[in-house]
């Protein structure tokens, strides 16, 4: 039996004996304008596009939300990261607030540093929905009071952020040293770390980053899973569950045999 047909198998038999649906993904930025209009121009362009690809292959389906309640990130600062989403084969629609209830219509929603309800948005993803949300906008005052209203949200999907914005006001260049293969270099805006809560977290550093004055390869971008490897070469964890997988399907094609005889 092919490979594929095994890991379909292992997959199919593991969704049976599962119950609830499956969280979506949170994807935290410690800055909102990762996205901007200004992140693609320049040296940062082939980066961002690197990274919005990434993002697409992430997400998944085809239904996306944009948050424009933050008047630095408006709709105008938005329409290269949609056009590029576009060419990616997912609509792109816009909302000034979140609404949970029309967010279950979409399969991920994007948020760019505005005051939210952040229990709201844990409910989306916790229900299957796959949210983008950034930091940094100073929409709570300082790094620190933001945070805080931040942090326990964040703490639920294994992350945290930092209390200090960096490396200081303008655009810069962050150099990637861990991330997507595509995502070479990210614009950064006077933003905050977002780290693993704890080495034992299924959380993953999604994207680390260097500046030319420091801090050096810090975390700037986190997601709530680890996320698949380069190539779609399974992580450990995957193994394990396909291994599990697969001994459901070994143990189903006995019971069957033995029914046949």
């Amino acid at each position: 039996m092919r490979f594929a047909t095994l890991f379909a198998a292992a997959a199919c038999s593991l969704t049976l004996v599962g119950s609830p649906a499956a969280a979506g993904v949170l994807v935290a930025s410690g800055d909102e304008w990762q996205l901007s209009t200004a992140a693609y121009q320049g040296d940062y362009a082939a980066g961002t596009q690197g990274f919005v690809k990434s993002l697409a292959g992430t997400f998944g389906g085809t239904n996306y939300l944009f948050l424009t309640g933050n008047t630095n990130v408006p709709v105008s600062q938005l329409s290269d990261a949609a056009a590029q989403f576009a060419s990616l084969g997912k609509t792109v629609s816009y909302s000034a607030s979140f609404d949970p209830v029309a967010a279950a219509a979409y399969d991920a929603v994007f948020h760019f540093g505005q005051l939210i309800d952040q229990g709201a948005v844990a409910s989306y993803v916790n229900g299957g929905g796959n949210a983008y949300v950034s930091l940094g906008g100073g929409w709570y005052g300082t790094a620190a009071g933001e945070a805080a209203a931040w942090n326990p949200t964040l703490a639920t999907f294994g992350l945290v952020a930092g209390s200090t914005w960096f490396p200081g006001t303008g655009f810069v260049q962050a150099t990637v040293t861990s991330g997507p293969a595509e995502a070479t270099s990210l614009i950064w805006g006077y933003g905050q770390s977002i780290e693993k809560l704890s080495p034992a977290a299924s959380s993953q550093s999604y994207i680390r980053g260097s500046f030319a004055g420091g801090p050096t390869d810090i975390g700037l971008i986190g997601a709530s899973v680890t996320l698949a490897a380069p190539d779609g070469v399974p992580e450990p964890s995957t193994w394990a569950l396909m291994i599990l997988g697969f001994g459901a399907v070994g143990a189903m094609s006995r019971r069957r045999m033995a029914h046949a005889a």
